[in-house]
């Protein structure tokens, strides 16, 4: 069984290299299985999904060893019985969390037994929502996930940020031109209002040469091709799973599961 913690490593780190701080032990009430996290750089707070404990937890930017987290969403008036992904708009202050066929969102000073303050669910809405991506720039919320068999491919659906209840997608990214068949790992880039998607590829066991991290637009719809990608045929990728962006450096940071690696790329032509 893994050590659940969290840890922290300088930017230009590499090889096998020591993290300058870790956050663990039972205070922080991390869980063994942790598969997103989220930073705020406005108010320097980062928010993890416990699923075993069906909470969301935040902790300050600079917590390090044994820190409870300062705020705990968790209880029956919250909806949440298996968040295993988030995204957190710190311009319009709000926690998306998405179970499935619903997403739930929550003020993000959220605390306690809290209720939602809007739900995305119905049938109309296509949702099977594994992870999302928020762009406060645009306005808009990005769910990707499957319905029914992850063999049937995944849908990215672009949403107005504030939809609620029974809602259209926008827009639907979808088909064999997008190379889409799994995701684990979405993020916005607001400023070019861009998308991008991690893809484990066909089989999800590692042997393949299918994976590779994809860049959508935010305007993009129907069966469309990646504007950009990372990885692919003979690529070092294997199961992409989380991605993000440092702008200031132009570069994107990738974490591979079968690899055990994180992969940070140059790519100045996304900014």
């Amino acid at each position: 069984m893994s050590h659940p913690q969290i840890a922290v490593f300088a930017r230009v780190a590499e090889g096998n290299s020591n993290p300058t701080r870790k956050i663990e032990g039972q205070k922080t009430l991390l869980g063994r299985t942790m598969h997103a996290i989220s930073y705020d750089g406005i108010h320097d707070e980062f928010y993890v999904p416990q699923p075993f404990a069906q909470s969301i937890l935040t902790f300050a930017g600079g917590s390090s060893g044994e820190t409870a987290p300062i705020r705990v969403i968790e209880g029956s008036r919250t909806q949440l019985s298996n968040p295993d992904q988030l995204a957190v708009d710190p311009v319009n202050n709000e926690i998306f969390v998405p179970e499935r066929t619903k997403v739930l969102v929550f003020p993000r000073s959220a605390n306690g037994n809290v209720a939602p303050i809007r739900v995305l669910e119905g049938p109309d809405t296509m949702l099977g929502a594994f992870a999302l991506a928020v762009d406060p720039v645009h306005n808009l919320l990005i769910a990707a996930g499957w319905q029914g068999q992850r063999e049937n491919g995944t849908k990215l659906l672009i949403f107005n940020r504030t939809d609620e209840g029974n809602t259209k997608p926008l827009r639907v990214i979808s088909g064999p031109k997008t190379g889409i068949t799994g995701t684990f790992g979405l993020r916005s880039y607001p400023p070019g209002g861009l998308i991008l998607v991690t893809m484990p590829g066909p089989d999800y066991s590692g042997s393949h040469d299918g994976s590779f991290v994809g860049v959508w637009s935010v305007e993009d719809n129907g069966d469309v091709p990646p504007r950009w990608t990372i990885g692919g045929p003979h690529g070092m990728l294997k199961q992409p799973r989380g991605v993000d962006l440092d702008p200031k450096n132009k570069t994107v940071i990738i974490s591979d599961k079968f690899l055990n690696a994180v992969l940070t790329y140059y790519f100045p032509e996304i900014f």
